[in-house]
């Protein structure tokens, strides 16, 4: 079993993740993508995606696209965030954020993400960008 396998289902069904609806596309080799649905859980009172969201989902994305790189024994701890929102994605729309791994050390990965709305059509727009930076830490067991 794959250290991703070891733990996509317990992420994906943590309950924050589960009523947004998350679902990983893909993972593997420092890039994984995600996608969430712009739905009432997950948008604010005007019917637009809540920004807290894209930060946390970011940082998952981040997550899968870190996890396949590591050892059994070590363990991604974020450490840093930061996300921009460039503009809105409204309900009934999706929102795929594209994660990858720009540099792996011994103790610290850094990471990119990208949040795109994909509506009806499938036409894609650029909604917000962000980096995480987690501490690569060993469970003792």
């Amino acid at each position: 079993m794959s250290r991703l396998e070891e733990v996509r289902d317990s992420v994906l069904a943590h309950p924050l993740h589960s009523a947004c609806e998350l679902e990983l596309l893909s993972a593997g080799e420092g890039r994984s993508e995600v996608r969430f649905a712009v739905n009432d859980f997950t948008a604010n009172p005007m019917g637009a995606l809540h920004g807290g969201i894209v930060y946390a989902l970011m940082d998952v994305a981040c997550f899968f696209a870190v996890v396949p790189s590591l050892s059994a024994d070590q363990q991604p701890v974020t450490v840093e965030t930061h996300s921009s929102v460039l503009r809105a994605a409204m309900k009934g729309e999706s929102v795929v954020i594209r994660a990858r791994l720009d540099r792996l050390g011994r103790s610290l990965a850094a990471m990119r993400a990208e949040a795109l709305a994909v509506n009806a059509s499938g036409e894609e727009r650029l909604i917000a960008t962000g980096s995480v930076t987690k501490a690569i830490t060993t469970v003792r067991q």
